[in-house]
């Protein structure tokens, strides 16, 4: 049996890369999604063990003292992880594991996972960094329920995630979100022969 694929969507906070993983889904039933681990707050919309696990500092902590993450990180000021278990099941079964990851944890995956992962980087719109920041900047005002100071942590962060790019298999700039969800379905399907 064929080996499954790891496809790695990371990209800044406000790209568009859960809706993507999310549209992805829609049109992809027989994909799975990578369900990451957090400390930070439920959203509203949230479900626990769909959208994230929500774990307590002390069950992280635990978790990660086990060796149960293959990468996790902190990321303006919470905890975030990808379980290991579920990763290996996916390729060893054949199964075409979507993950939504940041950029450190991206490399910790693609580092560990070479021969099995396609990594997409997702670049907000924009022609220069400036660009991209500002658009960054309306899309998180937009979102909602970050405060000011978030916002700033998050921009600044930017900067460096953008840096990596050149580390990822593809790279696409989120002008249109259903042509950018297009493009990468059609690339991961191409990556999947």
């Amino acid at each position: 049996m064929k080996n499954g694929k790891l496809v790695i969507l990371s990209a800044s906070s406000g790209a568009g890369k859960s809706t993507i993983c999310k549209d992805l889904l829609k049109k992809n039933k027989d994909w799975k999604f990578s369900i990451s681990a957090t400390t930070r707050p439920m959203r509203e919309n949230e479900v626990d063990g769909k959208d994230y696990y929500f774990f307590t500092k002390e069950k992280f902590e635990h978790k990660e003292k086990f060796g149960e993450f293959i990468e996790c990180e902190w990321v303006h000021g919470n905890r975030y992880g990808t379980l290991i278990e579920p990763i290996e099941n996916a390729i060893e079964k054949g199964a075409v594991l979507l993950l939504d990851v940041d950029v450190k944890g991206a490399m910790n995956l693609i580092e560990e996972f070479d021969e099995d992962v396609i990594s997409i980087f997702i670049e907000p719109p924009g022609i220069n960094v400036q660009d991209k920041l500002e658009s960054l900047n309306e899309r998180l005002i937009t979102r909602g329920g970050y405060s000011e100071t978030l916002i700033k942590q998050r921009l600044k962060r930017f900067e460096l995630e953008l840096s990596f790019k050149e580390k990822f298999n593809f790279s696409f700039i989120n002008e249109d979100l259903k042509d950018t969800t297009n493009q990468i379905d059609k690339t991961i399907k191409e990556n999947l022969k």
